[in-house]
């Protein structure tokens, strides 16, 4: 038996999409600052003027959008609860509003989930039918090609969703998601004590001649940094962070190199390096694609060599996530079990894993005829 209340939930959730659509809006025009600036409930004239007044010296006030737009987005936001509203076209800031603000990554991160996820989530069901439900999705081969292609954009339609963005410019904004996402939580050194892994056993193992950490996608270097903070023996060359665009820029601290995992003619450029990382890149890959990724760098490897995986663990709460791989790039949120069954098919060894109610695990895997991890695994007792 239905009920008003069951219906106005449903409402709620089903209806989003619209709102969300002007977000980028706002982000733009950067209606938050203006709010959380003026400090008192504003108007959307009140709002409008903040803006031109922020405006570059000799850029033309004409440039700035019309009210029309800014009283509809700053409706749009209160409809999400993002922004709060006293009476009619009265806004003012709540939390989320100052989170925003305060946050920068959580900012872009919502850029980019009401732009690239809309896009792609909006033709999910079209590119199903047209392939008589073909599914799961190949990496180059999901609802974001299958968009560019319906709008006859055929150079888009053939290009990983990565390069896609790279090409219009938005992967700088998507790193600066990447720095801090949503919100902040423990460090990378902090993790991984919670998780019981002992990195300094780990980095004191090592020869003295072996790159300590390659940080595969490792985006602005933010991990490896945090662990030079606390561990200030590592030097530049020992943190290196490989990614497959030149878009970052100058990272002090590190020592950035270029590698395409997808090139079967570039091998692995960093040879025998104690730690490969993996944070949040094998959800971005189908199986397969997986675990070839683990076949290259296993192939650089050497006895004393692991890769540290640093992914969440599939669960209810993650559906959106694992709905967001999906539809951008074919990949999926994994249970433990299954990345153990990576591991193998990859042809190595889980020597340590452990996965908290909340917040990333950790799996560390290390070429067949390891004795032992020096680290506990802390699924065991």
């Amino acid at each position: 038996m239905s009920s008003f209340e069951d219906g106005l939930a449903v409402t709620r959730i089903v209806t989003t999409a619209p709102m969300l659509g002007y977000f980028p809006v706002a982000a733009h025009f950067k209606l938050f600052d203006a709010l959380v600036e003026l400090g008192t409930p504003a108007t959307s004239e009140d709002i409008l003027e903040a803006y031109k007044r922020r405006l570059p010296a000799g850029e033309n006030a004409g440039s700035a959008p019309g009210l029309a737009l800014i009283k509809d987005t700053l409706f749009a936001m209160t409809g999400l609860g993002l922004v709060d509203s006293e009476a009619d076209n009265v806004y003012s800031p709540n939390g989320l509003t100052k989170h925003l603000v305060a946050h920068p990554p959580a900012l872009h991160g919502g850029i980019h989930f009401s732009t690239e996820m809309m896009l792609a989530a909006t033709f999910l069901f079209p590119m199903l039918k047209a392939t008589d439900f073909e599914y799961p999705f190949r990496e180059c081969e999901t609802p974001m090609q299958y968009a560019h292609k319906l709008m006859g954009n055929e150079e888009y339609s053939k290009k990983h969703t990565y390069s896609i963005m790279s090409e219009e410019g938005r992967m700088d904004s998507f790193n600066s998601f990447m720095v801090g996402k949503f919100f902040n939580g423990p460090s990378s050194t902090e993790r991984l004590q919670k998780l019981q892994y002992d990195l300094e056993a780990v980095l004191e193992s090592a020869p003295p001649t072996a790159t300590k950490m390659v940080d595969i996608g490792g985006g602005r270097g933010e991990m490896l940094l945090q662990f030079k903070e606390a561990f200030p023996q590592l030097q530049d060359k020992d943190l290196v962070v490989e990614e497959f665009n030149d878009d970052l820029g100058d990272v002090p601290g590190i020592t950035q190199v270029q590698w395409n995992f997808k090139d079967e003619s570039s091998p692995q450029p960093i040879k025998g390096a104690l730690i490969y990382h993996l944070a949040h890149v094998l959800h971005n890959l189908p199986d397969l694609d997986a675990v070839r990724l683990l076949q290259r760098i296993s192939e650089a490897m050497e006895p004393h060599s692991r890769i540290l995986i640093h992914e969440l663990a599939r669960s209810k709460d993650l559906a959106l996530l694992h709905a967001a791989m999906m539809v951008l790039f074919g990949g999926r949120e994994r249970t433990p079990e299954e990345f153990r069954k990576l591991a193998g098919a990859a042809g190595l060894r889980v020597t340590f894993e452990a996965f908290p109610p909340f917040g990333d695990g950790l799996i560390e895997l290390m070429k067949p005829g390891v004795e032992v991890s020096l680290c506990r695994d802390a699924t065991d007792g």
